[in-house]
């Protein structure tokens, strides 16, 4: 009998992904660049999941043809050196076989980030070296697509960037396999993932947050949320909307704050990691709790500002941060309370702090508006470049775009954004010529991936062209 293999998509949602989660595999394969029918599986990658958890993986190069296009190993960083010394494909696939077992049969589901792509490939092989097998496979992309719609895009790299996924080799098989298997064990279900992120936001607070959620929280009524980024950035919201955030360090702590609270008085300040520059923040050292009254009227208007707020116009991330954080607070109000009633930092009990003589202003580096414009939060020019473009505000956008070039932004985000204003104002030959002049320039530096970003753009927005 002729092997056959049987494919299907489960896209039934709401999806039993509870069910599912318990054992599935994440696969990825990196290819030569033909299709399914004449193309070939360069390296294979994949992962057994239980319970959420990596269990098990297979990872291999396969020798399947003798030279991989240039275009690839610009991608992946596979050579034709690489491929030529790999086990030949009929021993390569039949490990993979035994691998993956069950799934075979469709007694565990396969998982794959754009699944179409990964499982044809599969059908293909599996059929041309004699294989029959039933699939049954679920596409992370279009679960990403409606279990976070606030997205604008849903790349593999971009969702996991999203949902704190750590990405370290994309365009390398195992590894994008195993970041594909962690998008599906954080997404189970709209509730599912809720829950997830409200256990671990809640058991993530330390003592010493507790304690600053519940000064800042004592300042006024609102409809509080609480969340804590990857980045241990803890940011207390009222009605979604951004009040007072911090870091913890020890027994110190810094509050971040914008350009226009750094204007109204002298303050030891510093610069914290990229994505806070970007969106024009900066770190406050501050050593006690008490010191939040300095900032009570300022957090107070913050409050106000927030309720006055409603979600007509707000994003659907606006909405899915706020339910988790939302929900955060009430979970960690009963310990809250207790701060509340054994700290002494509370509204009637927190003392003044002399600041001149405890932040020793005389010794401080005061803010400078200029030095902003033009230091390492030039990336501020960035983000509202790309917030004018998605609104369809292209002169602004251009007028941003120029300032952070001008001010020595030189990062592939920049050049995609300059790219993507001409390309919604189809002028492709400025299009492509600035994503080469980016690549150009990581090539310079040796940003090895994002130059390869940069030229695959570039490549296909040439393809399209008559």
């Amino acid at each position: 009998m002729k092997p056959f293999v049987s494919r299907r998509s489960m896209k039934q949602y709401p999806l039993d992904l509870d069910k599912i989660a318990d054992c599935f595999v994440a696969i990825d394969f990196e290819t030569d660049g033909r299709d399914s029918q004449n193309g070939r599986v360069i390296e294979i990658g994949a992962c057994f999941f239980e319970n959420g958890k990596p269990a098990k993986t297979f990872s291999s190069l396969v020798h399947s043809v003798e030279t991989v296009s240039p275009f690839i190993t610009e991608l992946t960083g596979i050579t034709s050196e690489m491929v030529q010394t790999a086990p030949p494909e009929k021993e390569v696939w039949e490990q993979f076989v035994r691998f993956l077992g069950g799934a075979l049969e469709g007694k565990e589901i396969v998982v794959a980030h754009n699944a179409g792509f990964d499982t044809a490939f599969l059908k293909a092989t599996l059929e041309r070296l004699g294989y029959s097998a039933t699939i049954r496979y679920l596409d992370t992309v279009d679960l990403s697509q409606k279990l976070l719609p606030h997205m604008s895009r849903h790349a593999l790299n971009v969702v996991c960037e999203e949902l704190a996924i750590e990405l370290e080799n994309h365009h390398r098989a195992l590894d994008d396999a195993v970041a594909c298997g962690h998008i599906l064990a954080r997404l189970m279900s709209d509730q599912a993932a809720l829950k997830r992120h409200v256990k671990n936001v809640a058991q993530a607070l330390s003592k010493r947050e507790l304690e600053i959620v519940s000064a800042i929280v004592s300042m006024g009524e609102a409809d509080w949320g609480v969340g804590k980024s990857g980045s241990s950035v803890v940011t207390v919201r009222a009605k979604g909307k951004p009040v007072c955030s911090f870091v913890c360090a020890g027994d110190s702590f810094s509050l971040l704050a914008n350009a226009d609270l750094l204007e109204q008085c002298p303050w030891t300040w510093t610069f914290a990691n990229q994505k806070e520059c970007e969106y024009g923040l900066f770190r406050l050292s501050l050593d006690e709790i008490g010191q939040l009254e300095y900032f009570k009227p300022y957090i107070q208007a913050s409050i106000q500002k927030a309720m006055e707020c409603s979600f007509e116009d707000e994003s659907r991330r606006v909405e899915w941060m706020y339910g988790i954080e939302k929900q955060t607070y009430e979970k960690i109000r009963p310990r809250l309370r207790e701060t509340v009633l054994t700290s002494s930092y509370t509204q009637k009990e927190a003392k003044p702090v002399p600041f001149a003589q405890k932040l020793k202003i005389e010794a401080a580096k005061p803010f400078n508006l200029a030095d902003y414009e033009r230091g390492l939060a030039y990336r501020f020019y960035l983000t509202k470049a790309i917030e004018a473009r998605k609104r369809r505000r292209y002169t602004p956008a251009k007028t941003f775009l120029k300032k952070a070039y001008a001010n020595g932004l030189r990062c592939a985000e920049l050049f995609v954004e300059i790219a993507n204003v001409y390309q919604h104002q189809k002028q492709a030959g400025k299009e492509v010529e600035w994503l080469l002049k980016g690549a150009s320039f990581m090539d310079a530096i040796h940003f090895k991936k994002e130059r390869q970003l940069l030229l695959l753009r570039a490549a296909k927005r040439l393809a399209k062209q008559p």
